[in-house]
């Protein structure tokens, strides 16, 4: 019954176009009075502050700053550039280089809102210049960001590694392969679609027009790597990663690019702070739940309710995808996360599922949930750079959404997709 009250209280709240935070600190309130009247008003502040203390949480703020710090460097030009060098001659050539700059910008930004952003900005213009159809761009943007929480670093899977207790490079690099494999099959539908529909192709400037892209994009190109490298070498922790990121986006855009000037310095902290603040309130406000639901025995009740349906682990991972893609539509990734995460958890645990395997399913369904109405915000965000109803790019994003929910599938029901490497590389 708690939970019944709690969740409804949380979708009438967000119905009514309450702030996020505030819709959920209103359930909590609703339930504590309802199902826990004695409890001192100063232990859920405690609560709210406990769990936002987490040095781990420090990384979403440096990622941020460092997806702004990639944008006002010149660093996402860079990138642009140097992937259409290298497959803007394929049919749907533009199409091609909207993945390839999305796959290497999401090795740095770690949020797939700030790279549909960055990526959409440069890419949906030059493909309007080309004649390809506005809401096709937009759509390909918006699916290609996608992969931004999925390759690593990641904000989303930062968060789960915090709520799950497991290792935040673990489940970095549990995401490399499915987002690698994402973006290589949204290729392969872009060419299909490409040579039905006729868009065009580029020119092929050369290997030496690659080189030379290469050569001025090499040191944009090196931060995925030094994150990435940095944390399978042990050089620093996967927080730290973050710190680096920002000192290196820094040092390329002001020294190497001199493209980075005070004020874009400035403007680059107040982004990433405004962005900081918002996801902490929600993290502050969800951890309150999260502890309500721990101390109202939810947890276990629920996980009475699915034993008493299955116990089939396979059954039960085609139930959570369901559950969460349906979440996805209507509730933001991050609170998702912390409001059901602590729910089902134990479930999938008692069934012997890896908790890594566990929470990257859990962040693709999420992350899809992004492409989808009524609250995809990539949808939105897109449809407004290209400047087309949200109805248009939402059929054009069709195609690409089986794509993605293909993959889904595939390391829902392959768990060497999500586990071979962090057992390969980490033991």
């Amino acid at each position: 019954m708690s939970l019944v009250v709690l969740l409804t209280v949380l979708v009438l709240l967000s119905a009514l176009a309450v702030p996020l935070a505030f819709s959920i600190l209103g359930a909590c309130l609703a339930t504590i009075v309802l199902f826990r009247p004695s409890l001192p008003v100063e232990l859920a502040a405690q609560q709210m502050i406990k769990g936002i203390d987490s040095f781990s949480l420090i990384a979403i703020g440096l990622f941020l700053f460092a997806g702004e710090l990639m944008n006002s460097g010149g660093i996402t030009k860079r990138i642009v550039d140097f992937a259409s060098a290298l497959v803007g001659h394929i049919r749907g050539g533009l199409g091609h280089v909207c993945i390839v700059a999305s796959m290497i910008i999401s090795g740095i930004s770690g949020s797939a809102v700030a790279d549909g952003a960055a990526i959409g900005s440069v890419m949906v213009p030059a493909m309007k210049r080309a004649n390809y159809p506005a809401a096709f761009a937009a759509a390909l943007c918006e699916t290609a960001a996608v992969m931004g929480p999925i390759i690593p670093p990641s904000i989303p899977m930062v968060i789960y590694a915090i709520l799950a207790e497991v290792s935040v490079g673990r489940m970095f690099l549990a995401g490399l392969l499915p987002g690698v494999l994402i973006g290589v099959l949204m290729m392969i539908g872009v060419y299909v679609m490409s040579r039905a529909r006729g868009y065009p192709r580029g020119s092929w400037g050369g290997f030496a027009a690659v080189g030379r892209a290469f050569t001025a994009a090499f040191a944009a190109l090196l931060t995925p790597l030094i994150i990435l490298g940095g944390i399978l070498g042990g050089v620093f922790t996967a927080t730290e990663s973050a710190a680096v990121a920002c000192v290196y986006c820094l040092g390329v855009g002001a020294f190497v690019y001199r493209e980075l000037g005070w004020r874009d310095t400035g403007r680059a902290l107040v982004g990433a702070a405004n962005g900081t603040a918002s996801v902490m309130v929600i993290v502050g406000a969800s951890a309150l739940m999260g502890w309500l639901i721990a101390d109202l025995g939810i947890s276990r009740q629920m996980s009475e309710l699915i034993f008493s349906m299955t116990r089939n682990p396979l059954v039960f991972l085609a139930i959570i995808n369901v559950f969460f893609l349906i979440v996805g539509l209507f509730m933001d990734p991050l609170a998702a996360l912390i409001v059901f995460v602590p729910i089902l958890l134990p479930s999938a645990t008692g069934l012997g599922i890896d908790p890594i395997h566990f929470g990257l399913i859990v962040v693709i369904n999420l992350m899809i949930g992004l492409c989808t109405p009524p609250v995809g915000y990539l949808i939105y965000l897109l449809a407004a750079i290209a400047g087309e109803p949200p109805k248009e790019v939402i059929r054009e994003s069709l195609p690409l959404l089986g794509i993605l929910l293909a993959v889904l599938l595939a390391v829902t029901y392959v768990p060497a997709l999500a586990l071979g490497l962090p057992r390969l590389l980490l033991g």
